[in-house]
C-alpha cells in the first residue's frame, strides 16, 4: 500500500473532531452545516468546546427584532476580544433581560461533531446512599453537585 493510500486510510479511519466553520463578515457569525445535510446556514456560535461541540443560534429562525438585537452585538467594539457568551453575559437588552439568558433560553441549540462522546453516566457521580445531590450543569460546560434532592436508582 502506498503512503498516499495510508494516509487517506487513517484520515477514514479518525472521526471527525470538529465541525467545519465558515466565516462571514460579521465576528462570531459562521456558515455551518448545522443539520448535517450538506447545506450550510449561518450560525451564531455562542461557546466552541474543546472537543468539538459547539452551542450556537440559527440566524434564519430568530425573529426581525432578535436579529437586529444580535447583529448590534456581533458589531460592538468588543466582539473581536470576547467569545460570544461573554460579550452576552453583560448586557441587558431594552426588554430587562439578560442577552444570554434570553438568547439561551429561546433559540440555543447545541452541536456535537461526529466521534464526541455524549456526556458522562451515573458511575461517574460519587456513590453515597446517604446523600442528597442534585446535579446542575454551568454554561462552560462543567458540571457541578450540590445537595437537595435524592437519588433513588
Amino acid at each position: 500500500m502506498s503512503k498516499q493510500h495510508q494516509v487517506q486510510a487513517q484520515a477514514q479511519a479518525q472521526p471527525q473532531t470538529r465541525i467545519e466553520k465558515r466565516p462571514t463578515a460579521f465576528h462570531h457569525v459562521y456558515l455551518i452545516d448545522w443539520d448535517d445535510n450538506g447545506i450550510f446556514k449561518e450560525v451564531v456560535v455562542l461557546k466552541e468546546f474543546e472537543d468539538g461541540t459547539i452551542r450556537g443560534i440559527e440566524v434564519e429562525r430568530l425573529h426581525p427584532i432578535d436579529k437586529s438585537r444580535i447583529k448590534k452585538i456581533v458589531t460592538s467594539q468588543h466582539a473581536d476580544k470576547y467569545e460570544l457568551w461573554e460579550l452576552m453575559s453583560q448586557i441587558t437588552m431594552k426588554n430587562g433581560y439578560n442577552a444570554l439568558d434570553f438568547f439561551t433560553v429561546n433559540y440555543l441549540k447545541e452541536k456535537r461533531p461526529r466521534g464526541a462522546i455524549v456526556g458522562g453516566s451515573l458511575m461517574d457521580a460519587p456513590n453515597n446512599p446517604g446523600n442528597d445531590m442534585t446535579f446542575t450543569s454551568g454554561y462552560d460546560g462543567t458540571t457541578s453537585v450540590s445537595g437537595s434532592q435524592k437519588l433513588d436508582l
